[in-house]
């Protein structure tokens, strides 16, 4: 799976300080594919992320001779993750210094009590497991992400063993679980700074949140649709106009990266309010973030005592008439404030809306 640069380069600084453990199961321990991950890692460590390379089982000595052989800057914890306070101690030392870490597990499994543990105690922004074999998939089609409330035993899908582990270790506290296959060449890159990811990660609900905009987001809100503002899909809005009536915009996030926003603008006189300034980012379109943001924005003009919302547009007449079911309206059903400000933009923009 390539990888867009400008996704990486946006990711590096969030990445930069987190820690990340790995744990690397027997069989991927024992493959040719063991130093291509390795070399992810040391590609990782390079960018400033904090790694700690979990061996299942009692022994190190390959993990650390393959590491050797990448040149990586690692040291060995020695005493396994079965010898806790003391083996975490060392662990913390050594991502301090900093160095990649390897220990042992000292147990059989993906998700031995020691390495949950080491992983919660030093506050793991990461659990990476490294497996050898396909990941999750419901009817034949990979899950790439799902929230841990989403993983309970009656879910339809494959690997359901591994899904309830990585959803208890969410809930232990570490906010992303990921299932890897080591086979895959690259896997560990391709899974983090690819946009869809090519392994299953198990996340809280944080991962994906819509929130208020912020004084602090402008700048971002700004440079994410210059670009549509340009090609007058959107109307031009400046940081002060954003600023004036900051409490109508909402922003979608991934792992706090803003990828689409939407604005809500009531007609309180009217009783109807405005969906405007609906943008995704180009390379998210297509996972139903537009639509969640819609959706959501109806709920809050529902809360705020709205009966309507409508939409004005010219460049996404499909979306909001075959995509999101809107009606298309007169001109005339605007609140008369709005209608005047639309007919001295001069824009050929049809109405959409709907009952709430």
């Amino acid at each position: 799976m390539g990888m867009n640069v400008r996704s990486v380069l946006e990711y590096v600084p969030y990445f930069r300080g987190r820690l990340f453990v790995v744990h690397i199961d027997a069989d991927v321990l024992r493959s040719e594919e063991l130093v291509d991950a390795l070399l992810d890692v040391d590609a990782l460590h390079e960018i400033g992320v904090r790694l700690v390379l979990v061996a299942e089982g009692e022994d190190t000595s390959l993990l650390a001779r393959k590491a050797g052989e990448c040149e990586m800057h690692t040291a060995v914890a020695e005493l396994p993750l079965t010898a806790g306070e003391t083996a975490i101690a060392r662990i913390r030392q050594i991502v301090e210094r900093p160095q990649v870490a390897i220990v042992a597990s000292g147990a059989p499994g993906r998700f031995d009590e020691g390495s949950i543990s080491m992983a919660v105690r030093l506050g793991a922004a990461k659990y990476i497991v490294l497996q050898m074999g396909q990941v999750p998939s419901h009817l034949g089609q990979p899950i790439f992400a799902i929230p841990e409330s989403d993983v309970t035993p009656d879910i339809e899908c494959s690997h359901i063993g591994e899904l309830l582990e990585a959803a208890r270790v969410c809930r232990r506290g570490i906010p992303r679980v990921h299932l890897l296959d080591g086979g895959h060449r690259g896997v560990l890159l391709d899974e983090i700074f690819s946009e869809e990811g090519v392994g299953t990660m198990v996340h809280t609900d944080s991962y994906r949140a819509i929130r208020a905009l912020q004084e602090d987001d402008i700048p971002e809100l700004l440079s994410l649709i210059a670009r549509s503002m340009v090609d007058e899909k959107l109307v031009h809005r400046t940081y002060e106009s954003i600023r004036e009536h900051l409490e109508s915009y909402y922003v979608y996030t991934l792992d706090d990266t803003i990828v689409g926003c939407v604005a809500l603008y009531p007609y309180p006189e009217d009783g109807s309010a405005e969906l405007g300034c609906l943008f995704i980012k180009k390379s998210y379109e297509g996972h139903g973030y537009g639509r969640a943001m819609c959706r959501f924005v109806e709920e809050k003009a529902r809360e705020m005592g709205f009966k309507r919302i409508f939409a004005i547009s010219q460049s996404a007449v499909t979306y909001f008439r075959d995509r999101l079911n809107y009606a298309e309206l007169p001109r005339t059903v605007l609140p008369a404030s709005r209608l005047r400000a639309l007919e001295a933009s001069g824009r050929s923009s049809g109405v959409f809306g709907r009952e709430l």
